[in-house]
């Protein structure tokens, strides 16, 4: 006997036989559904309780769901017949190694399962995210004091510029970062090289201003402000041109600048009888704030050099990492998603955990990464295999944790990936948790707040996504109305602009309270408690 079920989330529940993206609101008993589904996985499929993998986002969640599953095999122990009572009996017997976990939990389950093609040792120590911290804060000190040293210049000056604790800081985070997106290193610095001009940019755009010079310099001009600013260009230009043809370096970058900015004050009006040629040394030259394409070219050069260089910080705080975790036989929780990445590039691994795991369901999937969607989809969508089931539940208005690395686009790209692999997405918009007038304030105030202005093509959509646009969904009020309701006040606070207190946006928070509570003083105490 299955539970009741609304029809939403009965569609959502009882579809097993094909990949489903739900979209779940608040409140809507997704829980619920997730549960449902896995009793009904069992119902319908003569299997081993740990062929069901079921992905939370937290400890605290895998113990609910744990919970809950127990208690609803309990109630098909009451209903069963004779001859189902074994089965469902044998199923609560084993619950205790149900796979019902995080996905770092999950990761390292399968590192432990198969250590040798890992190449790590079974009884990994696992660090916690405060030693993991630590550690990394430890190396890149000693790092930086190692590059410091050793005469790298280019780190010398950084940690003069911002200081050393500031750059520690962000070479940590830019560390943590590219990790967390599953970005190799060396893969970085030939992106981050790629991204800046070459040598071969310089000599070129070099080689453009020098006929363009020509050009204008070989003009018969008869206007005499006009020609006396081309002499006085002709007298400069030799020096300027040896100035432009070096790279700066460290101690030459103050002059290039100053030099740069004092050719422009023979830069002529672009509405003169030779305005083609001016606009073309304009955009050469002088630009705006030294954006003419050769002083920005130079700069871009000098700028790769300390770029590469903090790659190469970047590298060494990885080979130190990977040298004291060594020597712990440690994980952090990155390793763990890198490491199960790496395990399931091997064939026969991904031929054993596809035979060994035929469902999976996924919930909290809006505070995903890029790296636990691909190791999903080799999990369950690996080519060339027999793919296991996917549910996935998230809702992308509720993504709260892209500080740690999740990117609220994931679930989008997930579910575009279930769809074309035929599955079906399901909405599930009720709320069983808010009385109806709030609800009803708040469909209506983000119906407004999430229309897109009617000048945006519909090109743009698509760009729109990618900044993590989401449409407004009505939600559906479940629960029962008591008595007239709750009345809904919109208490607005106003602050002082950021030009005016630069506090102002800490501040906000504390104006925010200081108002709420002074207007719930005012609903039980009246309006003289205040």
């Amino acid at each position: 006997m299955a539970r009741i079920l609304l029809p939403e989330q009965a569609a959502a529940a009882y579809e097993i036989d094909k990949h489903i993206s739900v979209t779940a609101g608040p409140g809507s008993g997704k829980t619920t559904v997730l549960v449902e589904r896995y009793v009904h996985i069992l119902r319908e499929h003569s299997l081993s309780i740990d062929q069901i993998v079921a992905i939370t986002f937290t400890n605290r969640a895998a113990n609910e769901m744990h919970e809950r599953l127990r208690t609803e095999l309990n109630q098909m122990l009451r209903i069963a017949n004779e001859d189902e009572r074994r089965r469902w009996l044998n199923y609560k017997r084993t619950l205790d190694g149900a796979v019902i976990t995080t996905i770092h939990g999950f990761c390292a389950r399968l590192l432990r399962e198969f250590p040798i093609e890992a190449r790590i040792d079974p009884q990994f120590l696992l660090l916690d995210e405060h030693r993991a911290a630590m550690m990394l804060e430890l190396i890149v000190e000693e790092v930086l004091s190692e590059f410091i040293s050793n005469g790298h210049v280019e780190i010398s000056r950084l940690t003069l510029g911002v200081g050393r604790s500031r750059l520690a800081a962000a070479l940590a985070q830019l560390y943590r970062e590219a990790r967390g997106q599953g970005l190799s290193l060396e893969e970085l610095k030939v992106a981050t090289a790629g991204a800046h001009a070459t040598e071969a940019d310089h000599a070129q755009a070099l080689e453009e201003l020098e006929q363009r010079m020509d050009e204008f310099l070989g003009l018969q001009i008869k206007t005499p402000g006009t020609k006396k600013k081309q002499w006085e260009l002709a007298v400069r230009w030799d020096e300027f041109r040896k100035l432009l043809t070096a790279i700066p370096g460290h101690e030459t970058l103050g002059e290039y600048c100053r030099c740069v900015e004092a050719f422009r004050r023979y830069r002529l009006s672009a509405t003169s009888t030779v305005a083609e040629h001016v606009r073309a040394l304009d955009t050469l030259i002088w630009g705006t704030d030294l954006q003419g394409r050769v002083p920005q070219v130079c700069l871009d050069l000098f700028a790769r050099q300390y770029a590469l260089e903090m790659i190469n910080v970047l590298l060494r705080v990885d080979q130190r990492l990977n040298e004291e975790k060594q020597k712990l036989s440690a994980l952090d929780f990155d390793d763990l998603e890198l490491r199960t990445l790496q395990l399931l590039e091997r064939p026969e691994v991904v031929a054993r955990t596809s035979e060994r795991y035929r469902f999976f369901l996924v919930d909290e999937f809006q505070d995903t990464n890029a790296v636990q969607r691909v190791l999903l989809e080799r999990l369950a969508l690996a080519k060339g295999r027999k793919p296991a089931n996917l549910f996935i539940v998230g809702d992308r208005k509720q993504s709260i944790y892209g500080f740690r690395g999740a990117d609220v686009d994931v679930f989008r790209e997930m579910t575009s990936i279930l769809l074309a692999a035929g599955g079906a997405e399901k909405p599930l918009q009720l709320n069983f948790r808010s009385q109806p007038p709030l609800i009803a304030f708040f469909n209506y105030l983000f119906a407004r707040l999430f229309q897109v202005p009617v000048e945006v093509p519909a090109s743009e959509y698509k760009n729109l996504d990618q900044l993590g646009y989401v449409k407004h969904e009505k939600s559906e009020p479940k629960r029962e109305l008591r008595d007239s309701g709750p009345l809904v006040e919109l208490l607005i606070t106003t602050k002082p602009s950021l030009e005016d207190d630069p506090r102002a946006e800490q501040d906000s928070r504390v104006l925010d309270a200081q108002q709420l509570a002074r207007r719930i003083l005012t609903l039980t105490q009246g309006p003289n408690a205040v």
